[in-house]
């Protein structure tokens, strides 16, 4: 006979926590030459509210330039709890 401990976990509420848009050279930098630069970058971050249960929020930045200039920037944090 074996003993066996199930781990699971339940989705309690997902939810956009903020979104920010920004295209602070527009509308000059759209008129160029079209070969933006895209970075886009990752990033998790937890909080536990309770006994076994936690906050999760994603977030994930696009960034696009065209040489210095930037041609527009977003980012959104998608959140969750667990």
């Amino acid at each position: 006979e074996q003993n066996s401990t199930e781990m699971t976990f339940q989705i309690q509420r997902i939810y956009t926590k903020d979104i920010s848009f920004e295209a602070p050279n527009a509308p000059q930098v759209f008129q160029k030459d079209w070969q933006p630069e895209v970075k886009l970058d990752l990033d998790t971050a937890s909080t536990q509210l309770a006994e076994g249960v936690y906050e999760v929020v994603l977030r994930v930045t696009v960034t696009a330039a065209l040489g210095e200039e930037t041609a527009f920037l977003c980012e959104v944090q998608q959140g969750g709890i667990f």
